[in-house]
């Protein structure tokens, strides 16, 4: 991660000032020229701003903030008009990936799990929950095509995650960054249980720290200290959220550091004094919530629904016990010890008890294929020194590995994280190769050799 971050030295960041690789409408974005951003987005056309929109809603949730906005049926309504505006959108372009095909595969076995589901009448009574991501998936794939795009509606990701982090920050600051129970919580939706915002968390804080890598030659110094309280207050949430599940996931990201850099006594050094910083600052209470890992209530409440799930996947081996199906199947075939929620707590437990090794197969593809995805664009983007799109992929590897890990706590399959992550990945690819062959990431050789 380090490979052109060491290259540029602080000469060559002074002649980045001057000179850069980057073609100019690109680097004018990347400036963070706030007139030329609104003129850009102005100029997209209405399918861009609606599917901005739909995100600015999804993720901040005003409606439930504000109760007097909530007087419309505001994400169908923007995903509505992001649909019709898109076939007569004028700049439309062509977004094949392999991502696009295995979301269909994925579609397809959902379909055929509530076909021959124990419960076919739940199942396709919930189909909603997936038909709703397929959707969203394809229109930000579809829509979210150039380089401008992709910048600005990733830039809107970021923000709106902004908007979370530093919320929990202050609301952790506000009661002296003490230990809570209950942690902290979100706007009212997907994030608002403290252990769905501390996911968000530890997807968000290395995307945010990849963009201040890879362009913060291009900042004002006011523009990288808005961009450093991304990370920072990023991290604080996920402190303040309580969840070991968070917690863990960001130490994988770590780990993952580690592995993929090619500095790896440096960036050993970096990850243990952050390690240790953040030792610190956690609650005492929070530490003692590890030493009871295992023995707790939580604890043995999830690994009973880890080893009857895992039993149940074994008994319905392909395609599972049909599509959202697990909770109602559970209550009607087990006697739980451990009272509580009938949910499995595991985003693949919960994958394959609902969907069989099918779903499991294909879920894995996707995550594979996302994984190949950033290593492509990250060597394409290292040959014409393209700084966004090239750090930018260790940030979604990173951001992906954390998913992963702290998704293994809870039942999140239905939420916005992974569909979300996978249409980003895919618009990430579509909009470098689109950027490549309408010369809007073009760098002559000259230019290049002066990042090198």
């Amino acid at each position: 991660m380090n490979r052109l971050t060491s290259s540029t030295s602080a000469s060559s960041r002074s002649r980045l000032k001057k000179k850069s690789a980057t073609p100019p409408h690109q680097e004018r974005l990347y400036r963070m020229d706030l007139k030329y951003i609104v003129q850009t987005i102005r100029a997209e056309g209405w399918a861009f701003i609606f599917i901005c929109t739909y995100l600015f809603f999804e993720y901040v949730r005003p409606q439930s903030i504000w109760t007097w906005l909530d007087v419309l049926p505001w994400v169908p309504m923007l995903l509505g008009g992001a649909l019709i505006a898109l076939f007569v959108d004028q700049k439309r372009q062509a977004a094949p990936h392999v991502l696009n095909k295995l979301m269909v595969l994925y579609f397809g076995v959902v379909i055929l799990s509530s076909v021959f589901s124990q419960y076919p009448s739940v199942s396709f009574g919930r189909l909603w929950t997936f038909y709703n991501w397929f959707i969203i998936y394809f229109l930000i794939v579809k829509i979210v095509t150039t380089p401008a795009r992709f910048f600005i509606f990733f830039l809107s990701f970021l923000i709106y995650s902004l908007k979370m982090s530093q919320h929990g920050f202050i609301t952790w600051a506000q009661r002296g960054f003490s230990f809570a129970d209950w942690g902290v919580t979100g706007a009212p939706g997907f994030f608002q249980n403290s252990g769905e915002l501390g996911i968000q968390m530890t997807i968000y804080v290395p995307m945010a720290a990849a963009l201040i890598i890879g362009l913060r030659p291009y900042w004002h110094p006011l523009w990288r200290v808005f961009f450093y309280a991304m990370p920072l207050t990023g991290l604080g949430t996920l402190i303040a959220t309580s969840s070991r599940g968070a917690m863990v996931g960001l130490a994988a990201s770590c780990v993952m550091a580690l592995v993929k850099t090619r500095y790896f006594f440096r960036m050993l050094i970096v990850v243990a004094v952050l390690g240790a910083i953040i030792w610190q600052v956690v609650p005492e209470e929070f530490k003692a919530r590890f030493d009871t890992a295992g023995d707790d209530r939580t604890s043995l409440h999830r690994i009973e629904r880890w080893e009857d799930g895992w039993q149940t996947i074994n008994e319905f081996p392909f395609l599972g016990v049909g599509h959202n199906a697990w909770e109602v199947y559970y209550a009607n075939h087990f006697s739980p010890e451990i009272s509580g929620s009938n949910m499995v707590h595991n985003v693949f437990i919960q994958c394959g008890t609902e969907l069989g090794y099918a779903g499991l197969f294909a879920l894995g593809l996707l995550l594979f294929y996302s994984l190949k995805t950033t290593r492509q664009i990250r060597r394409q983007a290292k040959e014409i020194d393209e700084r966004f799109y090239y750090f930018l992929t260790y940030g979604f590897d990173l951001g992906l590995v954390g998913l992963l890990i702290s998704a293994s706590f809870v039942t999140v399959l239905y939420y916005p994280f992974l569909w979300i992550y996978f249409a980003l990945v895919a618009s990430m690819q579509v909009s470098f190769r689109n950027g490549l062959k309408s010369g809007a990431l073009h760098a002559s050789e000259n230019e290049a050799a002066e990042l090198k």
